[in-house]
């Protein structure tokens, strides 16, 4: 792909691994990176007028740095800001958030996701939502997902959900656009104009994700060195979305349902009884019915939170997408060449898309970067070569777990046992690949 003009990201940090991660990724996409590593030379660069994005790298806690941020989107509101941080700064993240900036990334960085960010924001100037930013802000715009039968009705569905406060809890395997669409109900609702805070449940466990959730008070344990409120503490009138609910452990599961059904909540370490007024919005690719029977799930906060359920489809049953998303996708990264040949479409069609939408958007960016502007072919598709004809000769099943166990080994084949990066590229959550794993023969896990 061609570099893009003026397409210049300023980084502001120290020499740290979030910046070395993410600046060969960019500068290989077509960014102009200049970097700074303090405040104070960041100003001086934006002042200078060029067009650019920021990219912070956030370490909590740094007030100085929240200020920072507040003041450059009073003074120069074009500017789009994006918070970079460590796990453990997801919470000084959201604050910057409240402060003012346009996105957060934690690590390990989501880059093509980060990427695409970016591009979208030179394209318009507005933050990327990955819906069409034509529209009229506050109507209920159609999510970029397609026109088939079965997305159809989720879109009905949503539309319903927006302009209620109801709990919704989205249903779907990983990959399948459950957080988009999370983000879309918050957008078209009436708490629009306030915080939309998300939070992935199955990366934190025990204190840390409560002290995440509710906040801690200063004292409450080793490393709580100062009062802290939480994320839904920052939520209040806006909307709380919780990704993954299904892997909370089921302490925070008991202080979440009395929070939810009366809207108040205890800092952890402290007595006082808050208050907040947010939107409830869960996600999750578990059966939580079933989870509950099992005693995996608190049936009590099954029930609390099962309100208003929407089913987000798997890509391999939203053949009649294919076309719309493929195109959507091609174009974010510059593509041009259309129509596709025909044989590109029905190759496209024949995979069962395991990673399903977010694997799709993978595969797109890769392929383009393999055509270089040029009309894409079948041979463009490299990693998939040898999975798609043998599943098409195959029948359902039995053989479409074959084929979604064949891809899972290849990805960890060209990582190298790496399961994080395996995940990163499936679209998978580290609980899903270490069941799939289980379930696989030993001899073929050998190979990998």
């Amino acid at each position: 792909m061609k570099p893009a003009m003026n397409r210049m990201v300023l980084i502001i940090a120290e020499e740290d691994s979030i910046r070395q991660e993410c600046e060969p990724y960019l500068v290989e996409n077509g960014f102009e990176i200049n970097s700074s590593t303090t405040l104070q030379e960041a100003s001086s660069i934006i002042d200078a007028g060029t067009s650019l994005a920021v990219l912070l790298v956030l370490h909590s806690p740094n007030p100085v740095a929240m200020e920072w941020v507040s003041r450059l989107k009073r003074n120069r509101p074009e500017v789009p800001i994006v918070i970079l941080a460590g796990n453990s700064d997801v919470i000084s993240a959201a604050e910057a958030m409240r402060n003012g900036a346009d996105n957060f990334f934690v690590k390990p960085l989501d880059l093509p996701a980060l990427g695409q960010f970016l591009a979208k924001c030179f394209e318009s100037n507005l933050p990327e939502t990955g819906f069409d930013s034509t529209q009229e802000a506050g109507k209920n715009v159609e999510p970029i997902f397609g026109k088939g039968e079965s997305i159809a009705k989720v879109l009905k569905y949503i539309g319903l959900a927006a302009p209620n406060k109801s709990v919704v809890l989205l249903l779907g395997e990983t990959g399948t656009g459950k957080g988009v669409i999370a983000r879309w109900i918050h957008d078209n609702s009436g708490c629009r104009s306030a915080p939309f805070i998300e939070l992935n449940c199955s990366g934190l466990k025990g204190e840390l994700l409560k002290s995440d959730l509710f906040g801690h008070a200063k004292g409450a344990f080793t490393s709580a060195i100062k009062d802290r409120e939480g994320l839904i503490e920052m939520a209040d009138g806006g909307t709380l979305f919780l990704d993954e609910i299904g892997d909370m452990d089921l302490g925070a599961q008991a202080q979440l349902l009395k929070t939810i059904e009366d809207k108040t909540f205890r800092r952890v370490g402290e007595t006082r009884l808050r208050k907040s007024n947010f939107r409830l919005i869960c996600a999750t690719n578990h059966d939580l019915a079933q989870e509950s029977r099992e005693g995996k799930f608190r049936l009590d906060l099954f029930y609390r939170i099962n309100v208003f359920p929407i089913h987000v489809p798997p890509l391999r049953e939203r053949s009649d997408d294919m076309q719309d998303l493929a195109y959507y996708f091609l174009k974010m990264f510059n593509y041009r060449q259309f129509p596709l040949a025909e044989p590109v479409l029905e190759f496209l069609k024949s995979y069962r898309w395991p990673g399903n939408v977010r694997e799709l958007r993978n595969v797109m960016e890769r392929a383009c970067m393999f055509a270089q502007g040029q009309p894409l072919t079948i041979n463009h598709f490299t990693d998939f070569q040898n999975d798609v004809p043998a599943q098409a000769a195959e029948s359902e099943g039995d053989n479409l777990k074959r084929v979604e166990d064949l891809h899972i080994l290849s990805t960890m084949r060209k990582f190298k046992g790496d399961k994080r990066k395996s995940c990163h590229a499936l679209g998978m959550s580290f609980s899903n690949l270490y069941r799939r794993l289980s379930k696989i023969e030993e001899p073929e896990l050998q190979q990998t």
